[in-house]
């Protein structure tokens, strides 16, 4: 089986700011990171390679760079690691459901760009409380 086509960084940094709202293409790319870095602290290095090999090199860098052994954080731990990020990136200071909704537009793009298959197997160590942060994806309908 040929591996799919990467998309380009711009173009998936667009998926994330018309998914999210957010002003700003550097505002879109800093949540963009922001989530990349929870999610890999979130999941085993072996996933996070799956998912990274699908992505831009520079945004599969971000997953690969905190993953390891999948961290113990909560739901709140996680959107809280994310808000923190984007506010030390430089972000005005993003409300809970700010981050909750950018989390939410970065798993869709990645939902949109990767196989179902690593997304899921990722999504399946999760515990239940991650479900509603993976809503906009439709599992059924991803790339094979």
């Amino acid at each position: 089986m040929a591996p799919l086509p990467q998309p380009c960084k711009d173009e998936f940094i667009e998926a994330v700011e018309r998914r999210t709202g957010v002003e700003s293409r550097e505002r879109a790319h800093v949540a963009t990171n922001a989530t990349l870095e929870a999610l890999g602290q979130r999941i085993t290095g072996g996933e996070a390679e799956n998912i990274a090999s699908q992505l831009p090199e520079r945004l599969g860098d971000r997953l690969r760079a905190e993953a390891g052994e999948a961290g113990e954080l909560s739901v709140e731990g996680f959107l809280d690691r994310v808000g923190d990020h984007e506010r030390d990136r430089g972000q005005v200071d993003p409300s809970a459901a700010d981050v909750e909704e950018h989390v939410r537009g970065v798993l869709s793009a990645l939902g949109d760009t990767v196989s179902g298959s690593e997304l899921e197997d990722a999504r399946d160590r999760l515990p239940s409380e991650f479900d509603p942060l993976f809503e906009l994806i439709d599992m059924s309908e991803q790339q094979a």
